[in-house]
């Protein structure tokens, strides 16, 4: 499965840009019939893109694991004294099984995230492609991540295996059993709708983990109000996979005050210059990437670490996002 990609890949940067320039070249060849004239501006423009999507599909596939650390501060107005300046490590959408040479790439992900010395580690799902035993042997690299104050996930919707036609139910649900056994062995505790409490000092925190919900055509196996049920902390930070969740559900609540998601991949295309910025996930997406604001709820959409169909990235490049919380001064 971790070769189906590649073959994608290679089919698609030999016959999509020779398709450009034909197609440009028969709209030339059909101009100069009807002017009389030899025409060559249109195959000309036809070459032209055609040259710069094989540029960027090769660059695109290049790219695919250039690590990008972004840093985010956030004030916010109910944080405890005790928590102000902590620090997430926030890592999404591995695809575990469509990665080349993953051995390295996670022990990469892994130093790059202890050089930020994160007070938390979170997972915002998709831990997989398609099968748990895209993992095996691949245990000890993310178990390497030290966080203090622990480290957290949530599955996401590649994580259930709903895209493969499994001989039966018992071994769809042995499939999901194990890729839970494997978010345990990389350290991670995974919250289905559930909570934790962070302490500090006299201080407190909730970390609240809700099974994916999405739009259709995902399925919503997440409930918000299992996750929450008998949480007593005022200031909660909820991992949601899906972005969409925070709109459909999560603004009703007041009291989850930061939503860290993933799942959009920023389409693997786009460009990002500061206040500039674009993707194809925009038409789908209403929050697509970065942080967006409610009044005082706030919601981060991580681009995610691994792809999905082409292996590809351009302009988004995989991230590991730092982001620290402040408390507001009033």
């Amino acid at each position: 499965m971790r070769y189906i990609p590649w073959f994608i890949w290679v089919f698609v940067t030999l016959f999509f840009p020779a398709n450009i320039y034909c197609l440009f070249y028969v709209v030339d060849k059909l101009v100069e019939r009807f002017i009389k004239k030899r025409f060559i501006v249109l195959r000309c423009i036809g070459g032209i893109i055609a040259v710069i999507t094989l540029i960027g599909l090769v660059f695109g596939m290049c790219d695919r694991k250039t690590l990008n650390v972004r840093r985010i501060a956030i004030e916010m107005e109910d944080l405890p004294q005790s928590f102000n300046g902590l620090k997430i490590a926030q890592l999404s959408d591995l695809h575990l099984g469509n990665l080349s040479q993953p051995e390295r790439y996670l022990t990469e992900i892994a130093e790059k995230t202890n050089a930020e010395n994160p007070d938390l580690l979170v997972f915002t799902g998709d831990l997989i492609n398609l099968y748990a035993s895209e993992g095996d042997g691949l245990d000890t690299q993310l178990a390497t991540i030290d966080a203090p104050f622990g480290k957290f996930a949530v599955l996401g919707n590649h994580d259930y295996g709903d895209y493969v036609q499994w001989r039966t139910a018992d071994e769809k649900a042995d499939n999901l059993h194990n890729v839970k056994q494997l978010y345990k062995r990389l350290g991670f505790d995974l919250l289905i709708d559930e909570h934790r409490t962070l302490r500090k000092d006299s201080n407190e925190i909730g970390i609240i983990g809700v099974q994916n919900c999405g739009q259709p055509p995902f399925p919503c196996y997440g409930d918000l109000g299992k996750a929450t049920d008998g949480i007593s902390t005022s200031f909660n930070i909820l991992l949601s996979h899906d972005p969409t969740h925070w709109r459909a559900e999560i603004l009703n609540h007041e009291n989850i005050q930061l939503t860290l998601a993933g799942h959009t991949h920023g389409a693997q295309l786009g460009f990002d210059f500061g206040k500039w910025k674009w993707s194809p996930s925009h038409w789908i997406f209403e929050e697509w990437d970065g942080l967006y604001q409610d009044d005082e709820q706030f919601l981060f959409v991580n681009r995610g670490l691994g792809f999905v169909g082409l292996p590809f990235r351009l302009g988004m490049r995989p991230e590991i996002t730092i982001i620290t919380l402040y408390s507001k001064e009033n």
